[in-house]
């Protein structure tokens, strides 16, 4: 209260009434005195702008509080009326609703004063509309980044649970783990680059995952300029990795003359990706055991149709998942 104690407290400045208001206006703070008895109001030009209030609200503790978000209204009124005692000081955070509709956050103090031995509140005013949606989106961020940390918990604990009982032995089990925690640690690396929000390029998340797994094959990517959103690199990620996995392990990526293409394309909002590579020799163990549950877990995940097929000597699987437009 020191700062309302400088700019309102009696004898403590001695600028006349035009000085006073430029101060005032140059700090963006807007001044106002309630008459608690009767509700009356007076606020200067400066608070009037940012209540967006006409001249007849402004006269009107009620009107005022009228322009007020309806959750806020009852909270604000309440806080007026317990000023009881002299020097009670009145200190909410609300948001106003202005004529075009558009909202600001405001920040109110005031303290319950005598004059002419009549009770009144001064108080001033001031926009905080930039501080709240900061700390909103701030909120935001550590939400959804809280959200995502319980999610790749429960997915780490879902593979090494996944993992051990397929595994034969100590070196399975590792090898089982260790590309589907890097795949998610590119993942993760690539979405704290910038903000964790944004969605990133396919393009770029399909060469980090290919990039350990490139030799000597033909390996062809291409398609639209597309954006995956945030919520769903994690999964789609995974997806590519498990079909690298099973590509090295079955498929064109145990052989030097391997051919991949990718190819995807939008369509209506949906991303139509299709995987074709040359196999020749199929097994049909890459449809078997934890990495077919865990492609089914991350496409229930993105929404997606996932079809796959053999023929004539290579493998195709068509992927399609909600993007956007």
């Amino acid at each position: 209260m020191s700062i309302l104690n400088y700019r309102l407290g009696r004898g403590a400045m001695k600028f006349d009434q035009i000085g006073l208001e430029q101060a005032f206006g140059f700090a963006g703070f807007g001044r106002w005195e309630i008459e608690p008895a009767t509700g009356s109001m007076v606020i200067d030009e400066q608070c009037r702008a940012l209540f967006g209030a006409n001249a007849e609200e402004a006269q009107s503790r009620d009107a005022v509080i009228a322009r007020l978000y309806p959750e806020d209204r009852d909270r604000v009124a309440s806080a007026l009326a317990n000023l009881q005692s002299v020097g009670d000081v009145f200190d909410e955070t609300f948001r106003v609703i202005l004529p075009n509709g558009r909202q600001r956050w405001i920040r109110g103090i005031g303290q319950l004063g005598l004059h002419s031995g009549q009770p009144r509140i001064l108080g001033v005013s001031m926009d905080v509309t930039e501080e709240q949606e900061l700390r909103a989106q701030r909120q935001l961020h550590l939400d959804e980044m809280n959200h995502r940390i319980k999610n790749l918990f429960a997915l780490v604990s879902s593979m090494i649970s996944s993992a051990g009982r397929e595994s034969q032995s100590k070196e399975d089990l590792i090898a089982n783990l260790r590309g589907r925690v890097s795949a998610l640690d590119r993942a993760h690396s690539m979405m704290l680059r910038t903000d964790t929000s944004k969605p990133l390029p396919l393009r770029e998340l399909i060469d980090n995952v290919l990039a350990p797994a490139r030799s000597d094959q033909s390996i062809v990517a291409h398609g639209d300029d597309v954006m995956v959103p945030a919520q769903s690199i994690t999964s789609f990620v995974l997806i590519i990795h498990e079909w690298v996995t099973n590509s090295a392990k079955y498929g064109a990526l145990k052989h030097f003359e391997g051919e991949i293409e990718i190819a995807w394309t939008v369509i209506d909002g949906a991303l139509e990706l299709i995987w074709r590579e040359k196999v020749p020799d199929y097994n049909d163990d890459a449809e078997k055991g934890f990495g077919s549950r865990l492609l089914q877990a991350c496409a229930l995940q993105l929404g997606a149709e996932k079809k796959r097929c053999f023929e004539d000597g290579f493998l195709t699987i068509r992927l399609k998942f909600p993007v956007g437009e």
